[in-house]
């Protein structure tokens, strides 16, 4: 298998990792306390690793719970798919992500989209019903601990038809939610 080197970095911010690649895969539902080091060591089996990262609250630095994995051949992200991952105990959720190129391609369609920076006293109700403006929603979920069943901060919207995302987007990738600003 490949080696385990990287360049990792640590990153604050509300960002969301930056833009997608072919061999770029989403980390979700990471233990506080996972290094970055056990990251890529772990993911690190799979192939060559050109990029890490595990996201980090920009106030307080602390882990949010999820990070970005970039594999330098991206055939590698189907075999990480096709396992389960753990981490202290703690199965984590693999999603390839989307490339840039991709999306902005006229034939790349999608109805799901990512929001991250939800506040934590946000309702599944209240999620939905402020996405419902924009058309209908056919599924929602905001992510959660585990064991503590805490919001994680975002979640993922499924729209009835690519239009809505489409047309959601073209205003930009920043809602406002009750004064904070989703990414």
């Amino acid at each position: 298998m490949g080696k385990a080197e990287a360049r990792s970095r640590e990153h604050g911010g509300g960002g969301g990792g930056g833009g997608g690649s072919a061999g770029k895969i989403f980390v979700g539902g990471l233990p506080r306390d996972t290094t970055e080091a056990d990251f890529v060591k772990h993911f690190g089996q799979y192939g060559e690793i050109v990029d890490s990262v595990i996201m980090r609250d920009k106030h307080t630095s602390q882990p949010r719970g999820f990070g970005f994995i970039t594999y330098s051949n991206p055939a590698v992200v189907d075999r990480v798919m096709d396992d389960i991952h753990e981490f202290n105990g703690k199965q984590v959720e693999i999603k390839r992500t989307i490339p840039k190129d991709s999306m902005q391609s006229k034939d790349f369609k999608t109805k799901k989209i990512f929001v991250g920076g939800l506040p934590q006293a946000l309702t599944e109700d209240d999620f939905k019903h402020f996405f419902q403006k924009y058309g209908p929603v056919v599924d929602h979920q905001i992510m959660r601990d585990h064991q503590t069943k805490r919001s994680r901060g975002f979640g993922f919207i499924v729209f009835s038809s690519d239009q809505v995302v489409d047309d959601l987007l073209a205003n930009g990738n920043m809602i406002d939610l009750a004064g904070a600003k989703l990414d």
